[in-house]
């Protein structure tokens, strides 16, 4: 049986990645509306903040 939650956060990621490259800027609740209910660690959101971040976006 394969856990399916890395490809769900993979996916929300991408999601969030594109919507962010189309307005060229993201707000914090939508950041927070495409991350899995799964990530609760602050260092990984600030983590996953700063790489979208580093895209420019």
């Amino acid at each position: 049986m394969s856990d399916s939650r890395p490809n769900a956060t993979q996916s929300g990621l991408k999601a969030l990645i594109a919507k962010g490259k189309e307005q060229s800027y993201l707000t914090y609740a939508e950041v927070n509306d495409h991350l899995p209910d799964t990530i609760s660690d602050p260092d990984q959101v600030e983590d996953i903040i700063q790489m979208i971040n580093d895209m420019g976006i």
